[in-house]
């Protein structure tokens, strides 16, 4: 499960890279990947989730990231995950 976890984030943080969706410098990421390579899976997704709220993450961001959060059973930022989708979501529009 936790490579699947892995996977999960490894995607909302490509996300996060995509400069026509998104501007981050690759710094901002260098935290997160940190903590993925010594398998800190909750700390990661901490990280990720503060570089999104910081810069204005996109509705497709939370998506992915909310995904993460279900496959490492993290409950509570499921809801939050959702919440900051729609928020996006209705900023898109």
């Amino acid at each position: 499960m936790v490579d699947q976890n892995k996977v999960q984030l490894t995607q909302a943080a490509e996300f996060l890279h995509e400069p026509e969706r998104f501007e981050l410098e690759e710094k901002d990421l260098a935290e997160y990947r940190e903590y993925l390579r010594v398998n800190e899976l909750g700390l990661a997704i901490e990280v990720l989730e503060g570089i999104a709220y910081e810069h204005g993450a996109k509705s497709g961001f939370w998506r992915r990231l909310k995904k993460a959060a279900e496959t490492m059973e993290l409950q509570d930022k499921v809801e939050e995950y959702e919440k900051a989708f729609h928020n996006a979501l209705a900023k898109n529009v």
